[in-house]
């Protein structure tokens, strides 16, 4: 008798093992769109050098052909004087001075032909020079344009796996999957507003020098509301805009009009007042005052995980209005939902 193999489909994942795979998905989109809109920055950056080496070569080109020309006329002029001896052409002269008298103007030309010489070395070295920093440049946007690909691949692919794990649930335990989150959520809220209000437990209100001077009163109550100032001008413009999106869904890499990133989000909010934001939040965290969890003020730019992988604006009240994640929309949650890493205020 021969042996049947059977084979076995894996088992389904129970709901808790769903959820932690979705989540863990979900991190991994948020962290490759901020590494992708990292080398993106590079790559412009890099587009800016690579036009600039490209105009330095097309000077540098101008040169060598002057310097070229310049070498031919001395030529041509040589040349045109003939290859015969000077001694001979003496004697051969009937005014043997005013030859000598010539031939230092010759001396002179081949002197002069030298000279030009040495120049078109110097240019043309120049010139290779230019190249080899722009085939640099050249190179180096090609390694960061096959780092784009890899890190969009990255993203589609962890998107498709969450996806292809949330069609396997149940309405019903989707709906359960995202009530353990929201209570997951709150809980840890409440955990880091307990450590920075206890300072023996270091809270967040510590990380990137951004650490509160002493003075605790700072406007915070007990029940986490804050009397905050009303937005200025250019703030109400930011809070305004991003306000106006909610409910729009969350989507990496996008900027609008109808879908949004973190980073997409805040660039476009602050656009409004004027201000020009880099597209990732690693970099956005640069722009403008640092200012601390207790300085916050509607507008400020808030900054959440280390490394910088996520940001929202702070509209009062201690929240913010954000890009919230993968399958989730623009909506409102308490500045604390997540590890707090900084925050700025560009204008």
């Amino acid at each position: 008798m021969g042996l049947v193999q059977v084979g076995y489909a894996d088992p389904r994942p129970t709901l808790e093992e769903a959820g932690e795979k979705v989540d863990e998905l979900n991190s991994k989109v948020t962290k490759a769109t901020e590494r992708y809109h990292l080398a993106g920055e590079k790559l412009e950056e890099v587009e800016r050098r690579l036009e600039r080496a490209e105009g330095a070569i097309a000077k540098q080109e101008e040169r060598v052909a002057r310097a070229l020309a310049d070498m031919a006329g001395y030529a041509a002029a040589t040349y045109q004087t003939g290859g015969i001896d000077p001694t001979i052409r003496t004697l051969l002269s009937d005014d043997p001075v005013g030859y000598l008298a010539h031939a230092s103007v010759l001396d002179a030309y081949a002197r002069q032909q030298a000279d030009q010489v040495t120049t078109v070395a110097h240019e043309s070295r120049e010139l290779e020079q230019v190249k080899l920093a722009a085939d640099e440049e050249l190179a180096r946007r090609t390694a960061i344009e096959e780092e784009i690909e890899a890190e969009k691949a990255a993203i589609e692919d962890a998107l498709a796996e969450a996806e292809a794990i949330l069609d396997e649930l149940e309405e019903e335990e989707r709906e359960r999957l995202e009530e353990e989150r929201r209570q997951r959520e709150e809980e840890e809220r409440r955990q880091r507003e307990e450590a920075a209000e206890d300072p023996s437990r270091g809270g967040d209100d510590d990380r990137n020098g951004d650490a509160d001077d002493g003075d605790t009163d700072d406007g915070d109550t007990d029940d986490g509301e804050t009397d905050d100032p009303p937005p200025s001008g250019n703030a109400q413009a930011v809070v305004d805009f991003a306000m106006a999106q909610r409910g729009d869904p969350y989507q990496w890499g996008a900027s609008g009009p109808s879908s949004w990133d973190c980073s997409g989000l805040t660039m476009m909010a602050w656009r409004q007042a004027g201000v020009s934001l880099p597209r990732s939040s690693g970099s956005q965290i640069n722009v403008g005052t640092r200012v601390s969890r207790s300085q916050l003020q509607p507008g400020d730019l808030v900054f959440y995980y280390s490394p910088i992988s996520h940001v929202g604006i702070y509209i009062g009240n201690g929240q913010i209005v954000h890009a919230t994640r993968p399958g989730d929309v623009v909506k409102v949650s308490p500045v604390d939902q997540m590890p707090f890493a900084g925050a700025s205020r560009p204008g």
